[in-house]
């Protein structure tokens, strides 16, 4: 009655459908981590302050803050905005796993609530606990001990 049709596509079209929503961001534990990301192109507030809404996939937990514009360490802004953020400050309660990110403009520098915020950007953070795992080798001495059959 229902019949479904697969189409050949190369092994990347997927990727294609993927990569339009996804923005990836890896924070590490225990580090500055470098957050670049274009919030200028979709700006509508002239030096606007920038509100970063963190939700976690796993407990839904929030973690919210501002960066005022002064904050922008990027040497070219119109192209991208970059911002230094010490995970510890933010992170330091949790661990590793994925978060969903939102980006909003405001004129506020103190205000942690978006509603009515114009959205920049959204995407996804992985948060790194930054667990140094070691490995131990250990070696032993193997003897073969070989019988004459004869």
């Amino acid at each position: 009655m229902f019949g479904f049709e697969l189409l050949a596509l190369p092994f990347w079209a997927g990727f294609l459908f993927i990569g339009i929503y996804i923005r990836m961001l890896k924070f590490v534990k225990g580090s500055t981590s470098t957050l670049i990301c274009t919030l200028t192109e979709k700006q509508t507030i002239t030096d606007a302050n920038y509100l970063f809404v963190f939700t976690s996939r796993a407990t839904n937990d929030q973690v919210k803050f501002v960066k005022v514009n002064a904050f922008d360490i990027s040497t070219n802004k119109e192209r991208w905005n970059e911002f230094a953020i010490v995970v510890n400050d933010y992170f330091a309660n949790y661990h590793e796993s994925w978060w969903k990110y939102e980006i909003y403009e405001q004129t506020s520098s103190t205000n942690l609530n978006p509603a009515g915020l114009g959205l920049l950007e959204t995407g996804l953070m992985f948060l790194d606990d930054n667990t140094n795992m070691s490995f131990t080798q250990y070696s032993q001495d193997v003897k073969f001990t070989m019988y004459d059959a004869s």
